[in-house]
């Protein structure tokens, strides 16, 4: 098989006017050489083509009928395509449907925020978007004083014993001596729903905290371990120390709670209240599991799922998948609607109404996180078999068998 990955990235950067290495250049003039590869990279500048085509791929039954997937997207070699968009094996006469996709999500991420007029029938509206969420934060004292954080504001921002804190575009810092002289003094960092935040620890560990999580901590680790304590979501990227080993205790609710002890690994934990198990997704390095007497050992691209007493492990993840929050990412890979409204709700701090029954239709691909919420749910509706309303601050969710029954009650004399 044709591994077409490079070139579906210098394609897509070439859309998105993105400046290309001197190699990715001739790599591009040799590709273009061939008269079937210049006439799809015309098409792939039109976005009318890049829409059409990538609601054709998603007409395709999610479990895979390549066959099907053939006959509707051209003549061509069956290739093997990237990870990222989730398109295993398919068709095209060159490149990939990968670069459909990905470029006509890129030009909705590329639109400028607008209050726009939306015009539904013969009645015109105006609906006001929601924009996305941002980097910001709420940080407690040991003395109980909050203060609020954004990227925006790079300062000082208090003392706490002998550390310093540091505000530095975007992310917390905390320098100075990080020993027994600074006691038992611990702080707590917050982000709400439609906030995320970044924050380096005394010991050098890095913590990325996505929307609606916390961290509390010591401003500085004076014992024969780190250890720190977490709800919601949060990325840590550990500082090695093999005297001290790295604790992250999760309180859990139901009797889930655990502990993941490490030396100096990165990994994702996602521990939201609401959610039925805790994952704990691993990408270096190693970490143990631990939950009453219970331990289990993680290795990389493994996930734990921690849940009613019991530890699952998942083999050979997709990481990707599980860091995509910390990368500016939606990910809507085999989905189903209730988890990409849990994503879509806490980003944009909106609330989920169903219309009628759930859709059904699991969703796959992507977007960027940094687009209003108009345009994020506009790629859904191309790709899901599913319609949304966005009302105030409520995200209205319809099959399209509701859709038109609410079109055709509109249009009905009052």
């Amino acid at each position: 098989m044709i591994d077409n990955s490079p070139i579906n990235e210098i394609i897509i950067k070439t859309i998105t006017d993105s400046a290309l290495t001197s190699a990715e250049s001739a790599l591009l003039d040799q590709w273009l050489a061939d008269a079937e590869n210049s006439k799809l990279f015309e098409n792939l500048k039109n976005k009318d083509y890049l829409l059409q085509k990538l609601k054709e791929a998603h007409d395709v039954d999610m479990e895979g009928d390549k066959v099907l997937l053939q006959q509707k997207l051209g003549i061509g070699k069956r290739i093997h395509i990237r990870r990222q968009w989730n398109f295993r094996y398919v068709a095209t006469p060159a490149a990939a449907v990968l670069i459909l996709a990905a470029a006509s999500i890129l030009w909705f991420i590329n639109r400028k925020p607008v209050n726009k007029p939306v015009k539904e029938n013969t009645e015109t509206v105006t609906v006001k978007d929601i924009q996305p969420g941002k980097s910001a934060a709420l940080l407690t004292l040991a003395d109980g004083n909050k203060l609020k954080l954004s990227s925006s504001a790079s300062r000082k921002l208090a003392q706490q014993g002998a550390m310093v804190l540091l505000n530095e575009n975007g992310t917390l810092k905390y320098q100075g001596q990080n020993g027994p002289q600074n006691g038992e003094l611990f702080n707590t960092l917050s982000t709400a729903n439609a906030q995320t935040y970044a924050m380096e620890l005394a010991d050098g560990s890095k913590v990325w905290l996505n929307t609606g999580a916390s961290i509390r901590y010591p401003v500085a680790f004076t014992g024969n371990e780190r250890k720190v304590e977490i709800t919601g979501e949060a990325y840590f990227e550990v500082a090695h120390d093999k005297t001290r080993p790295f604790i992250v205790h999760v309180p859990g609710n139901n009797g889930n709670g655990m502990d993941v002890q490490v030396l100096g690994t990165h990994f994702n934990i996602n521990a939201y209240n609401e959610a039925a198990v805790i994952k704990t997704t691993l990408l270096e390095g190693s970490v143990k599991i631990k939950q009453g007497n219970m331990e289990t050992l993680l290795k990389p691209r493994q996930q734990a799922q921690v849940g009613n007493g019991t530890t699952k492990v998942l083999k050979e993840v997709d990481v990707k998948a599980a860091v995509a929050w910390k990368n500016g990412l939606f990910n809507f890979d085999n989905a189903d609607i209730t988890a990409v409204m849990d994503q879509l709700t806490k980003w944009y701090n909106v609330e989920a109404v169903y219309e009628g029954p759930k859709p059904t239709k699991l969703f796959m691909g992507g977007t960027g996180r940094d687009q209003l919420l108009s345009d994020a749910v506009k790629i859904l509706e191309l790709t899901g078999g599913v319609h949304f309303k966005i009302e105030g601050t409520k995200l209205i969710v319809m099959t399209p068998e509701t859709y038109e029954a609410r079109k055709n009650n509109a249009k009905q004399p009052k």
